[in-house]
């Protein structure tokens, strides 16, 4: 009986321990879960708006030819301005562009990616990553960022061709998603 009485404050401590390790852990995923979903919560209300347009200048083209296909990649020199930028924020941005286009047999794009990189005239980074949509869209989304660009990491542009001009330039205007 003395045997079985010294167990039991044994099995309390070893349940208490299992119950704060319990404790722990959904504090620690609450913890991780509010750090993920909180840029996305203030996107979706306070940076809604920050819009533009911009223009893109092909610096450089390459191709790689396929029996099947071409793979196109053009460098563009972009400037972009932002309708009504909040407080501490430039008008206008400049940015390094990428596009790789994916051609079939016909030169309709069938794919395509965008990598857009730019530092602001204060210094703070950022870069998008956009893919093409199926109506002749890109969208965009802000994979990282410094500074006052970091609270856009997440944020999704639609990013649609006004005007074409020629091979060589092209304007365009940036819509938020989120």
């Amino acid at each position: 009986m003395e045997a079985y009485v010294k167990e039991q404050p044994k099995i309390k401590v070893k349940n208490q321990f299992y119950k704060h390790l319990k404790e722990l852990k959904m504090k620690k995923l609450f913890a991780a879960l509010l750090f993920v979903l909180a840029p996305t919560v203030s996107l979706a209300g306070g940076h809604s708006g920050l819009g533009g347009h911009g223009t893109g200048m092909t610096m450089n083209v390459e191709t790689m030819q396929g029996t099947s296909g071409t793979l196109v990649m053009q460098t563009t020199q972009d400037v972009w301005m932002w309708e009504t930028p909040p407080e501490g924020f430039p008008a206008a941005t400049t940015a390094t562009c990428n596009q790789f286009i994916a051609l079939g047999t016909t030169p309709q794009p069938i794919g395509g990616a965008v990598v857009c990189r730019a530092v602001d005239p204060d210094g703070d980074v950022f870069m998008n990553t956009g893919v093409f949509q199926a109506d002749g869209t890109v969208k965009f989304t802000n994979v990282a960022a410094t500074g006052k660009w970091a609270a856009y990491i997440g944020a999704s542009w639609i990013g649609k061709t006004e005007t074409q001009i020629g091979d060589k330039a092209s304007v365009y205007s940036f819509t938020p998603t989120n």
